[in-house]
């Protein structure tokens, strides 16, 4: 159950972004806002971080740091940066329901890179996410 809370309490703060990018974004470029955005939250993870499980640094390989570096290129600088310029064209309404496709790339991309196995549910959920995304844009487009 706590799990589900923490995801209802992302999906709110991820909600509050989209709003708060729209704003941001009638006084700034998306690059500058990107830019502001990361440091706060670079800040407060690596505090975070650090105060509940600072024995686990030490213990860390390259190799980690080097997927960690990657995913936080990927997830919070290119996707934030597209976030914002997606949320100035488009608008808050139309491009948060497409920020949801993301299972889908990431099914996909899991078993292109890490040999998931593919199963009927995962393509039945897979389906309904990303046709109640098309119907949600649809519907706006309109």
């Amino acid at each position: 159950m706590l799990g589900i809370a923490f995801g209802l309490m992302a999906a709110t703060c991820w909600g509050f972004s989209a709003i708060l990018v729209r704003l941001g974004l009638q006084h700034i470029r998306p690059t500058t806002g990107t830019w502001l955005s990361l440091l706060p939250g670079c800040i407060l993870v690596m505090s975070l971080a650090l105060i509940f499980n600072p024995d686990v640094f030490p213990e860390l390989t390259a190799v980690a740091f080097l997927w960690f570096a990657l995913s936080g290129l990927f997830n919070f600088a290119l996707g934030r940066f597209f976030n914002a310029v997606s949320i100035q064209m488009a608008g808050v309404a139309r491009a948060t329901p497409l920020f949801s496709t993301a299972p889908l790339f990431a099914t996909i991309l899991a078993v292109i890179f890490l040999g998931e196995s593919i199963t009927p549910w995962l393509i039945a959920g897979t389906v309904t996410i990303v046709c109640g995304i098309a119907l949600i844009t649809s519907e706006q487009a309109r």
